[in-house]
């Protein structure tokens, strides 16, 4: 039997081994070195580690064995590196990751392999490899997963990113031949702490540098990412970036200004999620109080002739003692999303189409508002805590905004397949507002769909 195994054809035996689990890939490793080939490669092709204040990661014994054995580096096409807030969240800028135990780890491959690389920052990389700093741990680990698809890198990994953001610079931007291309990245993942209370006044450093570079992988379809709003937005390499293959954005903290920027670069975008935030202790010339319209339309329209799909969700905090969330307005016209030509499913709340109360200025009527060729309308009550937000108490106004729409859909919207209300903070509706919103959904057949914090109402034809 066993013989009639090693015999097997490697294509019949790669069929086989997919199908089974880790433990039994580990066994078949065991039994014969022939077939270890082949289970390696299964075995390698997701790796997954995790660094928590109680779990260690082995990631410089991986190293070790990658950088021994390169044929393993090349089966990785899976990266997840996950973990999340060591101390309070608040703070904790303030406090260093801690240093990776390195024990009886040999460190000479790991450091030659630094400096074959031939980047100028290679002292700093091997001190900081010296030190158990696991961002530099983490960057030669990247440097050397060539066949790499997918990369998820959470929290505890990107508190320090800047040989990563430093690696990454010197691959994509200035083209190191020394360095991995990532030719088949395509799955990007980066999610950075938030920004720390009065992170400002502590320091002056920001990932935005760190986190651009990603909008140069030649292959990559896929980035979510929070970005930090420099001072200056100014792209890391000699030319801007050109991701012609990025159909899906997740962005986080990046404002109107600087999502204009980005945009200008994904003219092939098909879906967008993006956060409007706000606080007062990051104030400064693109983290403002005022939610830009304009500005945001003009981003918009970079991608408005691919994009299908778009999320918007908004919010603020307190830097203080206060009991009151900080003031935000307006500016600009709320026909925002007419333009976008392509779109099928728009998410966003409902002071983003008709301000935070009837009194609001220059509100357009809802139907002037949306794209025609719109099939799915979801609002949500992001921003209800705002003192400014009084739908809570119109109701009726707010029925009334959005009845002449959904009555005349076939001419405003004439794909529409349905409307949704989504309660993500206030948790229930006015029970006049939903029957109402329901009423009209029977009668013009639309399917309505008011989703709270407890059960899921349906209704529509």
């Amino acid at each position: 039997m066993a013989a009639s195994i090693l015999t097997t054809p490697t294509e019949l035996l790669r069929l086989v081994f997919a199908t089974l689990s880790r433990s039994d890939l580990y066994a078949l490793c065991l039994t014969h070195r022939d077939l270890r080939a082949v289970a390696e490669s299964f075995l390698y092709a997701r790796v997954e580690l995790t660094w928590t204040k109680s779990q260690t990661p082995p990631i410089a014994q991986f190293l070790h064995n990658i950088v021994r054995r390169p044929e393993l580096a090349s089966s990785v096409h899976v990266l997840v590196l996950s973990g999340h807030s060591f101390d309070d969240y608040f703070y904790e800028y303030k406090i260093s990751s801690p240093k990776l135990p390195l024990g009886e780890v040999p460190l000479d491959g790991l450091v030659n392999c630094i400096e074959n690389l031939s980047v100028s920052f290679a002292s700093e990389w091997i001190q900081e490899l010296r030190a158990g700093t696991v961002d530099a741990f983490m960057s030669l680990l990247l440097s050397q997963l060539r066949s790499l698809k997918s990369l998820q890198l959470s929290q505890n990994f990107t508190r320090e990113s800047r040989l990563m953001g430093m690696m990454l610079r010197s691959a994509l931007c200035e083209k190191n031949s020394h360095l991995s291309s990532f030719a088949y990245l395509q799955d990007v993942e980066a999610v950075f702490p938030g920004i720390g209370l009065f992170i400002r006044k502590y320091t002056d450093a920001r990932n935005t540098a760190d986190v651009l570079p990603l909008f140069y992988l030649p292959s990559v379809e896929r980035i979510r990412v929070l970005i930090d709003n420099p001072p200056t937005f100014k792209w890391p390499g000699k030319t801007l970036p050109n991701p012609s293959k990025l159909i899906s954005l997740d962005l986080t903290m990046l404002r109107e200004g600087p999502l204009a920027q980005v945009l200008s670069t994904t003219p092939n975008l098909r879906k967008l999620k993006w956060d409007w935030y706000f606080r007062r202790d990051l104030q400064d010339e693109y983290v403002t109080d005022i939610i830009d319209l304009d500005q945001l339309a003009a981003g918009l329209s970079h991608v408005q002739n691919s994009l299908t799909d778009l999320t918007i969700t908004a919010g603020t905090s307190n830097s203080d003692a206060s009991l009151n969330f900080p003031e935000v307005r307006f500016k600009g016209s709320f026909k925002t999303f007419s333009e976008l030509h392509m779109l099928q499913s728009l998410e966003v709340p409902i002071a983003f189409l008709l301000g935070f109360s009837q009194s609001t200025p220059n509100v357009a009527r809802l139907e002037e508002c949306l794209p025609r060729s719109l099939q799915w309308l979801t609002v949500t009550d992001r921003l209800c805590l705002q003192e400014e937000w009084e739908w809570e108490w119109e109701c009726t106004y707010l029925l009334e905004a959005i009845r002449p729409w959904l009555q005349e859909w076939e001419t405003f919207t004439p794909r529409l397949q349905g409307f949704r209300l989504l309660a993500k903070e206030l948790g229930i509706w006015d029970l006049a507002l939903l029957q109402g919103l329901e009423d009209i959904g029977h009668q013009s057949r639309i399917q309505v769909q008011i989703i709270e914090a407890e059960p899921v109402r349906h209704s529509g034809s």
